[in-house]
């Protein structure tokens, strides 16, 4: 059916948990979504080998802004992996699917996760609960150990690091952008022993002191390939800029609710940081720019 459309196929998201659905995106506007509707059960999905109790297959667009239900097909005796493996191999992409796990939903092994998926140039994790349990930490770290090789991009949210399961284990990956939303116990360290490009951040953990801790470490040389850094967080208090300029030896430009920074690394590295601080919201972006010879500071 996807193929008699005669649309190319953009992307295909995959989202694991309890009813899984594989979406596949026809040109810029249009969506194809089959739901892989499974028995009620409050067991998790620990196997691929189970059969759809039904397929509706649903139809999307953004031009229009509605969604119907085409039809809703048997399983035709395929299991929801073999559904999988059959509606990816249509698309014929490379690293172009997105994958969204709910840790909390699933927990299959990194083997199960590596014999039935595509590589994934996109992975989400998802940590739905506030309280993460061992086999929620579980579900993660199998999923990262499949495809962490292969990603370029990850979304976050919500996750609990610890010991075991820290920022450093996703920072061994050459990531091109890392996204963060709520994550628990961040650390400003581990933030810096991170490879990727482009990181961004949505939390209220992080405080003006640890961002002039972690743009010290940049200037000593952490976060080589990092290209540009966003972080938003709730504050109602006014920030102090005193606080972030400490001993950053950085040209400024300030007023009492905006500020410019300019800083070099020991590489001769300009980066700019722009911070903004409105309706109890503080946003800092922090860009790499060319390199400035010493004359600039």
């Amino acid at each position: 059916m996807v193929q008699s459309l005669y649309l190319p196929i953009c992307n295909v998201t995959i989202t694991m948990k309890k009813q899984p659905e594989i979406e596949v995106k026809l040109g810029l506007i249009n969506n194809i979504k089959f739901e892989l509707n499974m028995a009620e059960t409050d067991e998790k999905l620990t196997d691929l080998n189970g059969l759809p109790v039904s397929v509706p297959v649903l139809y999307s667009s953004y031009l229009r802004g509605f969604r119907n239900i085409l039809s809703t097909w048997p399983n035709q005796g395929k299991t929801v992996g073999e559904w999988i493996q059959h509606l990816c191999s249509i698309s014929q992409l490379k690293l172009c699917y997105v994958k969204v796990f709910h840790v909390r939903d699933i927990e299959l092994d990194t083997q199960t996760l590596r014999n039935i998926f595509p590589k994934l140039g996109n992975i989400d994790l998802i940590f739905s609960h506030a309280e993460a349990n061992e086999h929620d930490v579980l579900s993660a770290q199998n999923v990262l150990k499949a495809f962490l090789s292969d990603a370029k991009h990850i979304r976050l949210r919500n996750v609990p690091f610890q010991d075991h399961f820290s920022i450093q284990h996703i920072g061994m990956g050459n990531l091109k952008e890392l996204n963060m939303e709520s994550p628990r116990n961040l650390n400003v360290h581990d933030l810096s022993t991170l490879n990727a490009e482009r990181i961004s951040i949505d939390t209220d953990q992080l405080s003006l002191r640890d961002l002039n801790r972690f743009f010290k470490l940049w200037k000593k040389g952490s976060n080589p390939k990092l290209k540009e850094l966003t972080i938003y967080w709730d504050t109602e208090i006014r920030p102090d800029w005193n606080v972030l300029l400490k001993r950053l030896k950085a040209i400024t430009k300030r007023n009492s609710r905006k500020q410019k920074l300019t800083i070099r690394n020991c590489r001769g590295v300009c980066g700019k940081i722009w911070c903004d601080w409105s309706d109890a919201n503080l946003y800092v972006e922090f860009r790499m720019s060319k390199k400035f010879s010493r004359k600039h500071f």
